[in-house]
């Protein structure tokens, strides 16, 4: 049996072939459009169509900042509450599992159309796959207090992680007909894209959004804004919901600048980011206390994640890296620079990097494997190493996902090994919880007590307490 038209809840739709094995089933709306009246309010259901919708196109990217990354949606638009499934041409007796995407971008771009994660390959392997949009910036994640006075529960903001509750609570009811398995549904995500789905789990108003989850170097776990920090912050932007509605919204984004300045950094609270708004969030540390309800997860990082930031933080020479250094340490200053050495300026750098991956990822990643193990989940952690194609450094932030996707050239025949054991892994997990029983190397589960890690590259070896010397010293004399 090969699926053409499927019926959703709003109505039937035609996939076209994307692969041998896969048929795409592109920009289906899981929500009304967020335009007019509706913008900076909480999703809304999507309207019911006639006959039957074509799905062989991409719905429209977010409203975002354009040419960061090769995209395959025909435009940016407010009107971007779709998403696009990746379902294999072969039926299967109750379903495949199924495994939503949900990629980075600080929470300020993304979209489900990106090139380098065209997930056709993965799917082909044995998953239905979804990909989504949400909105982005001052679209997603804007307070003002007349939003606040607006909205029922006095709240604003958050409705980027309200239009990502709304797109799996989509992908719960309808999987089903795309052959997925409803009751196995894995979260996915990267940096951004996993905090937010991180966050639904800390949610009182979301309920189990997702089975497992697959975190790949989450970020972000600061102390979140409070509410009325974050609406004096919008309040530049204008004084009423009226004439904030009525701005366009390319428009919108680029007033943006007109906001107060904040400090670029991955621990500090900020604006136009999730925030405790006191409804759809009610704490301000959902994930470096563990409020949250840990399910089976995969926890991982890459090797050097902080070269991704280190040219934009504008730290180059030794008197800049040891003013970063002392705005970290404080009174530690004189260990931490024994600990993070540099003898000239070309070592600023790399040392850059590694404080701002200990203190950015290795850190609250550490803290938030231990929350999942404590809540009683089954917990498996990595640390990405492998150097793909003609690559000759550590890999960074986010350079897994292409090789996860198989996206990217086969330069040497590693490349394509990699690229095979990744998703294994991964299909192994969501299929049964367990990411082992693949004819691979055996993956240990993650305790508080060992610290075992997966280090994934070739071979495969395991590890204990990434980086601890480092992290122990972070975590005793590091502050904001």
């Amino acid at each position: 049996m090969e699926m053409s038209v499927v019926t959703t809840g709003q109505g039937r739709v035609r996939g076209h072939a994307v692969h041998p094995e896969v048929r795409g089933f592109f920009g289906i709306p899981y929500a009304a459009a967020p335009v007019g009246r509706l913008r900076w309010r909480p999703p809304e259901p999507p309207a019911a169509w006639a006959g039957i919708r074509e799905a062989d196109r991409f719905g429209p990217d977010p409203i975002q900042p354009a040419g960061l990354r090769v995209s395959r949606a025909p435009a940016r638009s407010e009107d971007c509450l779709y998403l696009n499934i990746w379902a294999p041409r072969q039926w299967r007796a109750g379903g495949w599992p199924v495994m939503v995407w949900s990629c980075g971008g600080a929470f300020t771009t993304g979209g489900g159309a990106f090139v380098e994660e065209d997930p056709a390959r993965l799917a082909a392997k044995g998953a239905v796959v979804v990909s989504f949009n949400i909105r982005l910036n001052i679209l997603g994640f804007f307070a003002h207090a007349a939003l606040s006075a607006e909205s029922p529960h006095g709240a604003s903001g958050n409705y980027g992680l309200m239009d990502q509750a709304a797109a799996l609570r989509w992908v719960r009811e309808n999987i089903a007909a795309f052959n997925g398995d409803s009751g196995r549904i894995t979260f996915f995500g990267e940096s951004a894209g996993a905090t937010c789905g991180l966050l639904l789990l800390a949610s009182p108003l979301v309920k189990r959004p997702y089975d497992r989850a697959i975190l790949m170097s989450p970020g972000s776990f600061s102390t979140l804004l409070q509410l009325e920090e974050a609406e004096r912050h919008g309040a530049a932007l204008g004084a009423t919901v009226e004439a904030m509605r009525a701005i366009p919204a390319e428009q919108l984004l680029a007033k943006i600048t007109s906001l107060p300045p904040v400090r670029p950094s991955l621990w500090l609270a900020r604006p136009l980011r999730p925030i405790m708004d006191g409804w759809f969030l009610t704490t301000q540390e959902p994930l470096s206390a563990g409020n949250f309800d840990a399910v089976p997860a995969i926890i991982g990082t890459n090797e050097d994640e902080g070269r991704f930031f280190a040219p934009r933080m504008g730290v180059r020479t030794v008197e800049d890296y040891k003013g970063f250094v002392r705005s970290i340490f404080g009174p530690a200053t004189g260990a931490a620079l024994a600990h993070y050495p540099v003898s000239g300026d070309g070592d600023v750098p790399a040392m850059f990097a590694a404080i701002f991956a200990d203190r950015g990822f290795n850190l609250p990643i550490d803290g938030l494997a231990r929350a999942f193990a404590r809540g009683g989940a089954d917990l498996y952690r990595y640390v990405y190493t492998y150097r793909q194609g003609d690559r000759n450094q550590p890999p960074t932030h986010a350079e897994e996902i292409g090789v996860l996707m198989d996206t990217l050239p086969h330069v040497r025949p590693g490349d394509a090994v990699m690229a095979d054991m990744m998703a294994r892994y991964w299909l192994s997990f969501a299929e049964k919880g367990n990411p082992n029983g693949s004819g691979q190397a055996t993956w240990p589960g993650y305790t508080e007590g060992d610290g075992l890690y997966l280090r994934l590259d070739l071979p495969v070896t395991t590890g204990k307490d990434w980086r601890a010397p480092h992290l122990d010293f972070m975590a005793a004399h590091s502050s904001d």
